[in-house]
């Protein structure tokens, strides 16, 4: 039990040392969506190389590494989108999906795993969601471009 406590430790250290990182190279590079579709695929791959790896070590510190990248620039898509009078609400709403979705989706990760009899089901559920993320990524972008179209028209 020792060695999962500080498996997990690892994790959330890792974690908390890529948030900012992963916010500082959106910023710098000015491409939080490709931060955002390249994160969210390296950590879906490395969830399912987790469950299936007998390298437990390398692929935590690997997931720990990598799965804080996109959270800078996802939490910073409503504000892109929200206009001042409206942001506080906005906000408001969006974190309380978030936060509404995390049980939920634990949930579900966790009935998968008891029916399928296998833990791996759960990082497995854990995976495909992580990979919907940039097509939900690409809808977002075409909801906001279709509430702001040019003041030109393009033809």
């Amino acid at each position: 039990m020792a060695a999962a406590g500080s498996t997990i430790s690892i994790v959330l250290w890792l974690t908390a040392l890529s948030v900012p990182l992963g916010g500082l190279l959106a910023d710098l590079t000015k491409r939080g969506e490709a931060i955002i579709v390249v994160g969210c695929i390296g950590f879906a791959l490395l969830t399912v190389l987790l469950s299936r790896s007998g390298q437990v070590l390398p692929a935590v510190i690997a997931v720990g590494t990598i799965c804080g990248l996109p959270a800078g620039a996802i939490m910073s898509l409503p504000a892109r989108v929200l206009e001042p009078k409206t942001r506080a609400i906005g906000m408001g709403i969006f974190y309380t999906a978030f936060y509404a979705g995390s049980p939920v989706g634990s949930a579900i990760g966790g009935t998968l795993s008891t029916s399928l009899g296998s833990a791996s089901a759960a990082l497995d559920f854990g995976a495909v969601m992580l990979l919907v993320c940039p097509a939900i990524l690409w809808v977002f972008h075409r909801v906001v471009a279709g509430q702001n179209p040019p003041a030109i028209p393009l033809m």
